[in-house]
């Protein structure tokens, strides 16, 4: 019941999203067609594992305090590194941040492409700030033209996606990021911000 009801919290977040429109089905797609950058990789992967380690920090802090705070600030300089690389990439700036909605079930967010409903998308999914990143295949819920006048030249579509065969490491990254992001709106009502 839990789990089900988790499924279906969403929420509003920023996001680098890059999509590739599949020709079938995904279950038929031998290696995933559109790999994220080595650079989004590499700070994903440091920013996945910390989970686990504020466990472990917890636990050397019950022995040695002093232990702690050094192992923290050293994990504070290495995500801090990996953010400068990061942003010194030469194709750092040439994604598209962008507003979702999203759940463990699924996103929704803008995109100037338009897809027919049922068709199959890959996506690299990039949460800003922290750059935890994914990958997932999805199915196209909706698709709408927005009639508004300042996408005139500029259309935009409005997507509702279905992820497909989410792997559940993928879904526990959505799940945390979700109660980091609902922690973080809590603190900001408490402040009045």
């Amino acid at each position: 019941m839990a789990t089900e009801q988790r499924e279906y919290i969403r929420i509003r977040d920023k996001a680098i999203v890059r999509m590739a429109f599949l020709p079938a089905s995904p279950l038929k797609e031998a290696s995933f067609p559109l790999p994220l950058p080595d650079h989004f990789k590499l700070l994903s992967d440091i920013i996945a594992n910390q989970a686990e380690e504020g466990t472990l920090l917890n636990a050397i802090e019950s022995d040695s305090s002093a232990t702690a705070k050094y192992l923290k600030i050293v994990n504070t300089k290495i995500e801090s590194l990996a953010k400068l690389i990061l942003s010194s990439h030469p194709d750092a700036n040439k994604h598209t941040e962008r507003k979702v909605s999203v759940s463990e079930t699924g996103i929704d967010f803008y995109y100037p492409t338009p897809s027919p409903i049922n068709n199959y998308v890959a996506l690299n999914i990039v949460f800003l700030p922290n750059y935890l990143s994914f990958e997932v295949y999805a199915k196209v819920i909706t698709c709408d033209a927005l009639e508004d006048s300042k996408f005139e030249l500029d259309p935009m579509y409005r997507y509702g996606l279905q992820f497909v065969n989410i792997e559940e490491q993928d879904k526990d990254k959505i799940a945390r990021r979700i109660f980091h992001k609902q922690l973080e709106e809590r603190r900001k009502q408490r402040l009045g911000q």
